[in-house]
Order: structure tokens, then C-alpha cells, then sequence
């Protein structure tokens, strides 16, 4: 069995690959509304990185069922499926959750951006609650090296 020190890591470092994806996201996305970019370099660049999020967002739910963080697992969830109801909802022979033609309507380049604001919040959040338990799970085995701390 691994470590629970071992699964925080790992959660650290999927947690903030996503963050790091949604900052992405959020920059293009940004682009595309001052004009920058145009719908279809938008689109490619966003549609490129949607099934990596997805892969990402999936290892992190089943990291926390191996953490038996359940009511972490109660909070990814809705992000999660979010996710997976969106890739599933894509029609055949679209180029993929960010169309080019429909992403520069106004409504739906806002409701992709606040998409992004609240990912990046989630993510955000979910980084320092794991550096957090890994810190105070760190010093719970420093304080007394000889005394198990599951006994205490």
C-alpha cells in the first residue's frame, strides 16, 4: 500500500498541473476576447489540451478514493463530471468543446471564462488544503519519531 504522505504528493502535483492548465485557459481565453487570437487558434489551443484535463481530473478523483478522502472526493466530483458532461455533450465531427464558430459569441466566451474562474478557484483551493494536510500530517510524525501517530 502507498504511503498517505506519498498520495498528497502526487495529488499536489496533479492538483497543480490542472492549475496550471486552467491558468493556460484562462490566458487564451483572455486573448481571444482582446482580440489577440482569433476563434480558430483559440479553439485548437483549447481543444489540444481538453482530454489531458480530463485525464488529470479523473487521477485526481481516484487519488482521493485511495486517500479515503471522501469528503475531498464529494467536492472534485462535481468538477469532474462537469467535465465529462461537457467532452460527452460534444456532437460527432465537431472540433471539440471550443468550437470556433460558437466560442466568439459573447454569452458563451463569458461562460467559458467564468467556466475557467471557477475551475482555477477549485484548483487553487484543493493545492493549499493538500499542502496543508501534508504539512500537518508531516509534523504529526516529527513531533514524537518513536510513538506512532495512528495511536494517538
Amino acid at each position: 500500500m502507498v504511503s498517505q504522505e506519498v498520495l498528497l504528493v502526487l495529488s499536489i502535483l496533479v492538483t497543480s498541473l490542472l492549475l496550471f492548465l486552467t491558468v493556460y485557459f484562462m490566458i487564451t481565453l483572455s486573448d481571444l476576447e482582446s482580440d489577440f487570437i482569433n476563434s480558430l487558434d483559440c479553439s485548437a489551443r483549447l481543444n489540444r489540451w481538453t482530454i489531458p484535463r480530463l485525464v488529470f481530473m479523473v487521477t485526481h478523483s481516484l487519488l482521493l478514493v485511495a486517500q479515503y478522502s471522501w469528503v475531498m472526493l464529494l467536492v472534485s466530483l462535481p468538477f469532474t463530471i462537469w467535465l465529462v458532461y461537457s467532452r460527452l455533450k460534444v456532437k460527432q465531427g465537431d472540433s471539440g468543446l471550443y468550437d470556433p464558430t460558437e466560442i466568439h459569441i459573447r454569452e458563451n466566451l463569458r461562460g467559458a471564462i467564468k467556466e475557467s474562474l471557477g475551475y482555477m478557484g477549485y484548483h487553487m483551493a484543493s493545492f493549499f488544503v493538500y499542502m496543508w494536510l501534508l504539512v500537518s500530517l508531516m509534523s504529526m510524525d516529527t513531533d514524537n519519531p518513536g510513538v506512532s501517530s495512528r495511536g494517538r
